[in-house]
Formats: structure tokens, C-alpha cells, sequence
């Protein structure tokens, strides 16, 4: 490990011309001790890092380390039991297992006893697909699926919150839209809404009264970043992110985008992007960029 002169973090030291060509991805995100600590890769080399960022006063860039990492394991294992504020628990069905046929998406709702019922999630009409998309070639089937989802743990609430996420090419598409299922009434609310009814939903966090939503799109070749939505009941609004979110996190007054190009910032309005590159001795440092 070498020391990086003026932000005194831990990184690699390799070649410029191989570092250049390489992009660092924010992949996955926990919190411990008032930090971030990110997983990290370049691109589809099996280089990867851990990257932990620490925020500082007065709205200045956060401090940060990059280190050395193994790779993620390859099989992330089935969907987690969330356990309920009542007593219940319940688990998302939203990711067909590799080389099975494509299964509707749902959530099962485990009751105090054991008993597990399924609650399929309500897929978008063709009619509804011309109405809230009239400027788009209606698809020859729908392709409609829960995406990022957060169970929602403020106290006297029961629900789980997700945005809805499909295939967009080859004859087939859907709506995108913000969901929420009540597990006490066993019901689902979808609000598809313009600012997001193009799109599918990447990554999802609660925050307080707002919820905050990466945005994408999964056609034929690999999927793209398509911004980031701040929905609250009555008002929506949309940020430039440019690059595929990954990850959504709060620390203090700051949202963290984990992301295809590193990280992405958002405070009092404002987006701002962290990239992590490489000096002109092949050092890599964080260099920050206004987003206009």
C-alpha cells in the first residue's frame, strides 16, 4: 500500500495506462460507525476493492480509504425472511432462480402461526401501458416485476415499499411505477407516475417521508443509469445522475449514490460526483465534479 500525497488514503499503485481504461463501480453498501463501506470492482476485471467513506464538516469531499478486497461470492442465496413489527414476517418473490421459467413476482406473508400466503403483485394492462405511455410502441406482452423494495419501520406503519422493474426489448415491456403492499390489509397501491413510468427501479431507500428511487432501464444489451427520484406523497422531483445506481444511503445532511462510476452526491439540492481515478503516476484518487 502507498500513501496518496494530498488525501492521505490508502490505494494501489499500478500502471496509468491500465488504470485509465478501467471504471470503479460502487456495487453494494453498509454502514458501520458513521461511515460507508462500499464494495467495489473495475469493470469486468477481477480487481476489486473496499471503499470506505467518511463525511466531513462544513460540506467539504468526504474523507476516504480504498483497500484491497477479495470478490463478492458468486451465489448471493435465496430472498431474506423480514420480520414484521406484529409478529409477522414476509419475503419477496421477485427473482426467477437461473435456468428455471420466469415466475410472477409477489410476497409472501408468513403469520404468526406458520401459515404462508402468496400475494401475487398487480401487473399493468395494455390499456394502461398506451395511456400512461402514449408516445411509445405498445409491446407484444407485459413484463411487469417488483424491484428494490424497503420494509418500511416506522413505528405504526406495516408496509413494504418497491419499485416496479421489467424487460424493455424484444416485444416485450411494462410500467414503471412506485408500489407499496400493507401487510396488515394485505393490499398493494400502485401510483404509476410520469417521472417514472418509463423506467424500472435499481436501488431504493426510505428516508424519513421520502423515498428515493435509482432509475434504469433493462434492454437487450446491458442495463443503463436514468437519474434518481425523490418521491414524496404530492411531489416528485428528478436529480442527474447519470450512471447506474447501485446503492442509495443517508449520512448526516448527504444522500451517497453508490454507482457504475463511482459515487454521487446530493445536499441542499445540489449533485455533485466522486469519481475515483487514477494521477499521473497511476495513483488513484478521488476526484469530485459538479453536476449541472
Amino acid at each position: 500500500m502507498e500513501l496518496c500525497d494530498w488525501c492521505h488514503c490508502s490505494v494501489w499503485r499500478s500502471s496509468l495506462a491500465l488504470a485509465s481504461r478501467r471504471i470503479l463501480a460502487l456495487t453494494s453498501s453498509a454502514r458501520r460507525n458513521g461511515k460507508l463501506s462500499y464494495t467495489a470492482s473495475f469493470g469486468q476485471s477481477e480487481r476489486h476493492a473496499t471503499v470506505t467513506i467518511e463525511p466531513r464538516a462544513g460540506g467539504a469531499a468526504p474523507a476516504y480509504t480504498i483497500t484491497d478486497a477479495p470478490g463478492p461470492p458468486d451465489f448471493a442465496g435465496g430472498p431474506a425472511r423480514l420480520a414484521t413489527a406484529d409478529g409477522q414476517s414476509v419475503i419477496v418473490e421477485n427473482k426467477t432462480p437461473p435456468g428455471q421459467p420466469h415466475q410472477r413476482s409477489g410476497i409472501d406473508v408468513i403469520g404468526k402461526l406458520g401459515r404462508k400466503q402468496f400475494y401475487p403483485v398487480p401487473i399493468p394492462t395494455m390499456a394502461l401501458h398506451r395511456k400512461v405511455l402514449p408516445d411509445k410502441q405498445a409491446p407484444g406482452e407485459i413484463d411487469n416485476d417488483i424491484g428494490p423494495f424497503v420494509l418500511d419501520r416506522t413505528p405504526g406503519s406495516n408496509k413494504i415499499w418497491f419499485a416496479n422493474t421489467f424487460y424493455d426489448s424484444e416485444g416485450a415491456s411494462g410500467v414503471g411505477a412506485v408500489g407499496s403492499f400493507d401487510i396488515s390489509t394485505r393490499q398493494y397501491a400502485i401510483r404509476y407516475l410520469p417521472e417514472i413510468a418509463p423506467w424500472s427501479g435499481s436501488a431504493i431507500l426510505l428516508d424519513g417521508g421520502d423515498l428515493w428511487i435509482g432509475l434504469m432501464r433493462r434492454p437487450e444489451g446491458a442495463s443503463y443509469g436514468a437519474g434518481l427520484l425523490r418521491y414524496k406523497t404530492g411531489a416528485v422531483t428528478k436529480y442527474a445522475v447519470a450512471d447506474y445506481i447501485n446503492t442509495i444511503d443517508r449520512l448526516g445532511d448527504t444522500l451517497y449514490c453508490g454507482t457504475s462510476h463511482g459515487l454521487y452526491t446530493v445536499r441542499d439540492k445540489k449533485v455533485a460526483q466522486l469519481r475515483f481515478e487514477p494521477d499521473d503516476r497511476g495513483k488513484l484518487i478521488m476526484v469530485p465534479r459538479e453536476v449541472r
